[in-house]
């Protein structure tokens, strides 16, 4: 089993980051036309990813606080860049699914952190 480490962590977020972007510029692919709130569904999965990457990278809850934070001005200037693209739209909710994947990732995380202390202490005792 192949262990990653904080800067293989670092060099996928930079990774997936650079994808989100382009894949956030280039003509849409449709899909949204089919199915209800597809793009929200994307801008959720991609922040979520990338809220875990950037936190397994690193480790103290003051970088996680900045990880928010960054990732939020990460899609806001996604949707800035948006504006000017003719075959792009951009849009407030957009952000929203970007501020929702980072949140819930984040609760998960808090939880999963929980949940391992508390039983840590159950052991103990």
């Amino acid at each position: 089993m192949i262990r990653l480490t904080k800067k293989h962590y670092k060099k996928l977020f930079y990774i997936t980051a650079f994808a989100v972007f382009i894949l956030a510029i280039v003509p849409d692919d449709h899909i949204n036309a089919y199915i209800d709130n597809a793009d929200k569904v994307k801008h959720f999965v991609a922040f979520f990813t990338l809220s875990y990457l950037l936190n397994r990278a690193s480790s103290t809850i003051a970088h996680r606080l900045r990880n928010m934070v960054a990732l939020l001005l990460f899609g806001i200037f996604i949707e800035l860049v948006q504006i000017f693209l003719i075959y792009r739209s951009s849009s407030i909710y957009d952000i929203y699914a970007d501020l929702v994947g980072i949140l819930l990732f984040q609760l998960l995380l808090s939880l999963y952190r929980f949940i391992q202390e508390f039983r840590s202490v159950e052991k103990q005792s």
